[in-house]
């Protein structure tokens, strides 16, 4: 089906404007805002961001951010700093932004698929007469204990941000008049909020509601200035992102700062030491403060600068700000108005265009003295250079499908293999790779014989419904809606309860006749909301607490009380390796043997692996996991790991054996091991009945390598190959495709 047409069906069925559809479609931006990049049009006036509106679009930018609308004096010309010491928690029209005008960009933005967020700063007003309400005179609502020491927790929630007066977040009147600000701004059509100074504020564990309550506001996304750490322990952190998401400064700032673009790993302390989850954080290569406070990045160049953007902003979960820099240098020289045009290079658009079109794919980081690469699994790689040239880096993970690909920054042709990926970065110093047809409608990557079926607008005839995985132990709720009408049983927020099917997943269906286009999957008990909030609704997708979402067969159909189940198909990964006792016996966290998918549901390693005892040994242990690492660290944060349900279980030749997945952590550091006796196998992992088992043959045709010359061979990702050597290939011939082994 026609992209465009499949859209329009849509829109008709949803009671959507058509134009405003197949528009946004047409850019292929995604539907929330942490599934995207955000453009920071720092200084910009509203009427300016309007008319930049299409070129945004076609940048890729899912999101633009603008700066705070707290003051009624600012216009073009006013000092920059300005915007930051508001004269209320409320808006305040102004020939920078008047209400109509904020109004009005929504409504245009919204024709693009693009959201807007909007700079709020509520830890403090200006101190000077004059320049705040008079209604922060009174009532203790503003306070004066003393500048901050960074060093207890409580000075930086209740002391002076510098010589201004600390907001009183616990006060039940400041925190109504912030939240009915957030009100005001949805109401007027923008999507998000980011927090300046959001540290200084407290937490309900502190006995603040602040935040409780203005995240409170449904269908609104929010993301807090968290800079260096929120206090002496930064473990609050984690309760930070049960309202919001947050920022990474000092992993963010190194790369452009220290390191030529290059990140120093793949997160930081937040991610990395304190489990945040990718979905809930906000990388950015510099921000407006380090530039225009007379900080480090106002001296770098911004090729510098693009070149950190694209390490971040193709990343799975997490997104990334692009900071529109001011024309001018200089704190006291920066005026309101707009900046750079910067973000309209080739690079940086299909830098986003490959995060939109990546929704979904789990991401591996890879880094060697001069470059590092950013592969999603079955998805495609970048690569960013501190120079530019020829590059050989690592395939992390093998995530990036082996092929010949073109560049599409450059025009450069790269070669990717299962390990490596190898050719000329041009000299923007960042190259992107993938394959459009991933996205559907063209060639199935993994089967070139077999078509990816185009995706089908929604049939309201055959009802609407959604699975979650309740892995959080959530008291979940439903709210769904689309443009015209709120599709839920209860029409209060936060909606309908969900019915519980088997091991934890959840299932909601919309009434009859109803055809949501987004949805919230919320945690009633605390509020939290599966990816911050608005998710695209996809008919019969099961959703995650971070906001992803996969299409997933329950085999029976649509049966809502009891999907067909042998092993829960939440479990079935899309890589898969054999940890173990098979390089001199050690297990080697980097070396697992691949295996590949041979039918439906079925996973065989390529070639045999043979199992070697260790000393003093006679049998041989291993399990499986869905991601290799160079350490057990890398693999037991990033990897699900399938073992038995019993420590050395033995397995013999055609005997089978259960298998349980270990979820990534701490359980899949503790998974379990199969016992196999020394020997040569290939090892068989069938998700259909739970089971894994050795075998001497694959179950697949078994040719040499010289057999039929005149076939035609492709490897599992759809490269043809003159000549195979030993493993599993697809081989056409005689009108017939099969997949085969080599030996």
């Amino acid at each position: 089906m026609n992209k465009t047409l499949g859209s329009a069906l849509l829109a008709l069925l949803c009671g959507l404007p058509l134009a405003q559809s197949a528009m946004a479609t047409d850019y292929g931006l995604p539907a929330g805002i942490q599934d995207g990049n955000i453009l920071h049009c720092f200084n910009w006036t509203a009427a300016e961001i309007k008319a930049e509106l299409p070129k945004i679009a076609e940048a890729g930018f899912g999101s633009v951010q603008m700066s705070p609308l707290q003051r009624p004096d600012i216009k073009t010309g006013s000092s920059w700093h300005d915007l930051y010491r508001p004269y209320d928690l409320a808006f305040k029209s102004s020939s920078y932004c008047s209400e109509q005008a904020l109004k009005d960009l929504c409504s245009e933005a919204a024709k693009y698929g693009i959201k807007i967020i909007v700079d709020v700063v509520a830890n403090h007003v200006d101190k000077t007469a004059g320049y705040h309400d008079t209604w922060w005179d009174a009532n203790g609502r503003v306070r004066w204990e003393g500048n901050i020491n960074y060093g207890e927790r409580y000075s930086i929630t209740h002391g002076q941000l510098g010589d201004y007066g600390d907001v009183n977040s616990e006060n039940a009147e400041v925190i109504a008049r912030a939240k009915k600000y957030v009100e005001f701004l949805k109401n007027c059509g923008v999507s998000g909020v980011r927090w300046d100074a959001a540290k200084h504020i407290g937490l309900p564990s502190e006995g603040c509601n602040f935040w409780s309550s203005v995240t409170s506001v449904p269908g609104m996304y929010h993301y807090g200035e968290i800079l260096d750490a929120p206090g002496p322990d930064a473990g609050i952190i984690s309760e930070y992102t049960k309202y919001m998401s947050v920022t990474d400064n000092r992993y963010c700032n190194y790369a452009a700062k220290e390191n030529g673009g290059i990140p120093g790993g793949y997160g930081g302390d937040w991610a990395v030491n304190y489990g945040v989850a990718d979905s809930k954080l906000v990388y950015w290569a510099e921000s407006h403060d380090t530039y225009s406070n007379d900080e480090w990045s106002q001296n770098v160049d911004q090729s510098v600068i693009d070149r950190a953007y694209a390490a971040y902003a193709c990343r799975s979960g997490a997104t990334a700000l692009y900071l529109a820099r001011p024309k001018t240098k200089g704190f006291g020289n920066i005026k309101v108005g707009k900046g750079s045009t910067a973000y309209q290079s080739a690079a940086i658009a299909e830098v986003n265009k490959f995060r939109n079109a990546m929704t979904g794919k789990k991401d591996w980081f890879e880094a060697n003295g001069s470059a590092c690469s950013i592969t999603r699994q079955n998805g495609g790689a970048v690569i960013v250079m501190k120079g530019s040239g020829n590059v050989s880096i690592t395939n992390g993970g093998g995530y990036c499908p082996a092929g010949t690909y073109k560049d599409r920054v450059s025009g450069g042709t790269f070669t990717v293999t299962a390990t490596t990926i190898s050719g000329n970065v041009g000299s923007s110093g960042i190259a992107v790779l993938y394959d459009a047809n991933f996205q559907g409608g063209g060639e199935d990557p993994i089967d070139p014989i077999d078509p990816i079926d185009p995706i089908d607008p929604v049939d309201p005839s055959d009802g609407c419904y959604a699975y979650f995985v309740n892995s959080s132990n959530w008291d979940v709720k439903v709210w769904a809606w689309n443009s015209t009408e709120n599709c839920n049983t209860i029409g209060t927020f936060p909606g309908d309860s969900m019915t519980p099917t088997k091991d934890g997943v959840l299932y909601w269906s919309a009434p009859a006749g109803k055809v949501p286009t987004q949805i919230i999957f919320s945690n009633k008990t605390t509020e939290e909301k599966a990816g911050g909030g608005d998710l695209e609704f996809v008919n019969g997708a099961t959703y995650y607490p971070d906001g992803t979402y996969k299409m997933i067969s329950y085999g029976g159909g649509n049966d809502p009380i009891d999907p067909i189940d042998p092993i829960n198909p939440v479990d079935m990964p899309s890589s898969l390796y054999v940890l173990g006792n098979i390089q001199g016996a050690q297990w080697v966290t980097s070396a697992g043997a691949p295996m590949h998918i041979v039918e439906s549901g079925v996973f065989m390693t390529v070639n045999k692996v043979t199992f070697e005892a260790a000393a003093g040994e006679t049998m041989c242990y291993f399990n499986l996991t869905d991601a290799i690492g160079a350490s057990w660290d890398e693999v037991n944060m990033n990897a699900n790991r399938f073992g038995p349900s019993e420590e050395g279980e033995v397995l013999t030749l055609r005997q089978s054996g259960d298998m349980i997945k270990y979820v990534n952590g701490v359980n899949a550091s503790a998974c379990k091991s199969w016992k196999a006796a020394p020997g040569s196998y290939y090892v068989k992992a069938d998700f259909n009945t739970g089971r894994v088992s050795l075998a001497e043959t694959t179950g697949v045709e078994i040719l040499g390598a010289d057999s039929d010359a005149s076939a035609l061979y492709f490897t599992l990702q759809g490269v043809q190959v003159a000549e195979p050597q030993s493993g599993i290939y697809i081989r056409v011939a005689g009108g017939k495709a099969t997949k085969v082994l080599v030996k």
